[in-house]
C-alpha cells in the first residue's frame, strides 16, 4: 500500500528532482543582486524632505475631500456638507500645487545663481573641455 509522502529509495523523482553538481547546497538570497547602497547623512536636503512630507499630507487630504464631498452630496443627500468638503479639497489641492511650483522655481533660481564651470583655456590654446584632440 502506498502512503503519500513516503519515500521509496528505488523510485526516481524525475528530472526536476535531480540536483546538478554545480548547484549549491543551500540557496543564498544575497547572491541575487548588487548590495543596496546606504545614503550618507548629508545626501538629502532637510527643507526639501520636510516640504515633501507636508505636501504628501496636503495632497492626501485634498484627494480625500475631493472624493468624499461629491459622495456625501450624491449618496447621502447632504449637499451643503458635501460642497464644503469638496471646496476644502479644491483649496488644499491648489495650495499643494502652489507650494510645489514655488519650490521648483526656488530650486531653479538657486541652480542658476551658482557659478557654472566654464571651459578654461589651457596654455597651449586648447580648451580643457575639448577631449576630441
Amino acid at each position: 500500500m502506498d502512503i503519500p509522502g513516503e519515500d521509496d529509495p528505488n523510485e526516481s523523482g524525475g528530472v526536476l528532482s535531480e540536483k546538478s553538481e554545480y548547484e549549491p547546497e543551500e540557496f543564498d538570497p544575497e547572491s541575487l543582486g548588487p548590495d543596496v547602497p546606504s545614503p550618507s547623512d548629508g545626501a538629502y536636503d532637510g527643507d526639501a524632505t520636510g516640504l515633501f512630507v507636508r505636501l504628501v499630507i496636503v495632497f492626501n487630504v485634498a484627494l480625500l475631500a475631493l472624493s468624499l464631498g461629491p459622495m456625501l452630496a450624491y449618496f447621502e443627500g447632504q449637499v451643503d456638507l458635501g460642497v464644503r468638503i469638496f471646496l476644502v479639497g479644491v483649496i488644499a489641492f491648489g495650495y499643494g500645487t502652489f507650494r510645489y511650483v514655488q519650490f521648483e522655481r526656488e530650486r531653479k533660481s538657486d541652480d542658476e545663481d551658482e557659478p557654472t564651470e566654464t571651459t578654461a583655456t589651457q596654455p597651449d590654446g586648447t580648451e580643457s573641455g575639448d577631449h576630441n584632440g
